[in-house]
């Protein structure tokens, strides 16, 4: 088994580093990435646990980057994590996060939504808060029943709470990656939202103008026809094809599947180890 998307309690994840790698074991998972969103913070302690128990650890991040159409995410693999340039812009987006956190909950308790900023920094354990933190505080007050539910009721755009969220551009996100090693993937295209196929395509090759290597065809939004149309697309444009649970711990989410009873695809792993030149 193999999974190349995965969150800690470092973003919004439910498992610290070392129980994300322990967890992932136990399913099997020999190849595992630890792609936080935003931050770097898990992957020193991930790498710790993998070590011990004989498990490829690639450092990784997910990165929300600016899209006009939907959510546009950029995974970038076997990065130079302690790069201090790296770290201190992505220190600057935590903050903004921070800061937009604390315009979401004062739109809510306009609504007489009754969330204080002390109640979601319960659920982030040290790292900067997200939707999904927000989402299991509103699930204890008793005013949403899941994590997708709360997002969907107050978070999205549209919803009440709703905010912007800061994020790089696309031209700075791709120049810092390079700076740092990274391989780019594009995660879960879909989120991307295109309007239509000749959209998606001229998307794509202007990523990969900037730099894009991959694209993560195997991802848990996407169904059979979605998997089948982007392995045509990656394969056209000779990129890189990934897959990953996306594993947060909190939507029944397993390391090493795709979707329930949907393994991820080992070539996926040897593809990318392949460029990183590790094995």
């Amino acid at each position: 088994m193999i999974d190349l998307h995965c969150h800690t309690t470092a973003s919004d994840g439910v498992l610290t580093p070392e129980n994300l790698v322990i967890r992932a074991g136990n399913e099997g998972v020999t190849v595992l990435a630890v792609a936080d969103h935003d931050t770097v913070g898990g992957i020193d302690e991930a790498m710790t646990a993998a070590r011990q128990r004989n498990i490829c650890l690639i450092p990784a991040i997910e990165l929300s980057l600016d899209c006009p159409t939907g959510d546009l995410h950029l995974l970038a693999y076997n990065i130079d994590h302690h790069n201090q340039q790296f770290i201190n812009t992505i220190q600057k987006l935590k903050s903004a996060r921070e800061e937009r956190i604390i315009k979401m909950v004062q739109k809510l308790n306009a609504i007489n939504i009754h969330l204080t900023l002390e109640d979601i920094m319960k659920e982030c354990d040290g790292a900067a808060a997200g939707k999904p933190h927000m989402a299991r505080a509103l699930i204890k007050k008793g005013y949403a029943s899941d994590v997708d539910s709360a997002i969907r009721k107050y978070l999205i755009k549209g919803k009440p709470a709703y905010v912007p969220k800061e994020k790089l551009d696309i031209a700075t996100a791709f120049k810092l990656l390079r700076h740092v090693g990274g391989v780019p993937v594009l995660a879960h295209p879909k989120s991307m939202n295109c309007a239509d196929e000749n959209e998606f395509n001229k998307t794509i090759e202007f990523f990969i103008q900037c730099g894009l290597a991959g694209m993560e065809v195997y991802a848990s939004m996407h169904d059979h026809d979605d998997v089948l149309r982007y392995k045509e697309i990656a394969r056209r444009h000779n990129l890189i094809i990934t897959g990953g649970s996306d594993f947060h711990g909190d939507k029944n989410e397993r390391p090493g599947y795709y979707g329930q009873n949907r393994p991820i695809p080992t070539r996926c792993a040897d593809a990318i180890l392949e460029v990183i030149g590790r094995n």
